[in-house]
């Protein structure tokens, strides 16, 4: 089954809504190919962030049109049509800047969906959560948690963006992680996902042991590679 196509039923079944996206592991990849695959489907669809999100310059979204500035306010996106729009920012031009909130929820009445990344991991493949972020708008319809699974076995301080012990990331590591206060699951509102991202580099063995790992209820969890847009497993 094609991630994307999962990514639609699980968050967007009625070809509407408002989805943040958190964690580490491959946000900012999910965003590109989620929001094509919903455009694809003749939705106007629109990508963003709530923080800071990667420079549209220095990654491809695959976007049809692009706004750095409160411009976006007069364009009217066509069916099928997928539009980035973050504030352009002078200072880091590696990334850009969130919109006002107040802005995402004028704009939330013109697209179909709206694809916000709601923190930043430093392209570590696990974060954990400040008391800053994640950035959850209001309107949010459903929420989805990544993870880069490559950080099995790795010291916790090399691969967990904001955790700095010295321990390994293993089953019971992650246990933890997908449920404490700070963790994957901090702020998740409306339907509710996660993406375990880079099955592809795992054994069967390997992502069979994942279902050992203590899932929030209520969460739908897949053991998928973003890179090859493939489920491999659901695990819940």
């Amino acid at each position: 089954m094609k991630l994307t196509d999962w990514a639609y039923d699980t968050l967007t079944p009625e070809g509407s809504g408002f989805v943040s996206v958190t964690g580490g592991g491959g946000k900012t990849s999910f965003m590109s190919s989620f929001g094509r695959s919903l455009a694809d489907r003749g939705l106007r669809v629109m990508i963003t962030t709530t923080t800071r999100v990667m420079s549209p310059r220095l990654h491809d979204y695959g976007t049809d049109a692009v706004f750095e500035s409160e411009s976006v306010l007069s364009y009217d996106p066509h069916p099928g049509e997928l539009v980035f729009y973050a504030e352009h920012n002078t200072m880091d031009m590696k990334k850009w800047l969130s919109p006002r909130m107040e802005v995402l929820s004028a704009l939330r009445s013109r697209y179909d969906v709206i694809v916000a990344e709601a923190d930043g991991s430093r392209g570590l493949p696990l974060k954990i959560h400040s008391d800053r972020d994640p950035v959850i708008h209001p309107l949010t319809s459903a929420t989805v948690g990544i993870m880069g699974l490559w950080g099995i076995g790795d010291r916790i301080y090399s691969s967990v963006f904001g955790d700095g012990r010295d321990g390994i990331i293993d089953m019971e590591y992650l246990s933890w992680y997908v449920s404490c206060d700070e963790g994957l699951s901090k702020g998740f509102a409306g339907r509710t996902a996660m993406i375990l991202n880079g099955a592809d580099a795992l054994n069967a063995e390997s992502i069979s042991s994942l279902h050992g790992i203590a899932f929030p209820e209520g969460t739908a969890v897949v053991a998928a590679s973003i890179r090859e847009d493939r489920v491999y497993e659901h695990i819940r």
